[in-house]
């Protein structure tokens, strides 16, 4: 990686407490708009559920507009019977396992909140 390669991190969010998983949002937002990071946001276990909650709208639609793609475990959407209202924001869902390895074979710092 040379110095004009952006950076690779992916947000892993885990936790459903907003006093915890929110700054990693805001930062993830921020890496991408003003560092030109490549970006990557994955909600799973109960960080979930703070994607549903509607605590986090603002933070996910700061997400979406810088062009940062929302994905959601959807083992755990089930699980959490949220269906419903995770199909009302911006996430996809898909099988986090798959998700996580793929940030290590392509070389994303995972940061956990």
């Amino acid at each position: 990686m040379t110095m004009t390669d952006p950076a690779k991190v992916a947000f892993l969010i885990l936790s459903d407490d907003p006093a915890r998983a929110l700054p990693g949002l805001v930062m993830a937002t921020r890496m991408k708009v003003n560092r030109g990071a490549d970006v990557r946001v994955l909600f799973f276990g109960p960080g979930v559920r703070l994607a549903a909650s509607g605590v986090a709208d603002e933070q996910l639609q700061a997400l979406t507009t810088a062009g940062i793609t929302l994905k959601a475990c959807s083992a755990n959407v089930e699980q959490y019977g949220l269906a419903e209202e995770i199909g009302s924001r911006p996430l996809e869902l898909l099988a986090a396992g798959a998700e996580v390895e793929e940030f290590a074979r392509l070389g994303y710092t995972v940061l956990s909140f």
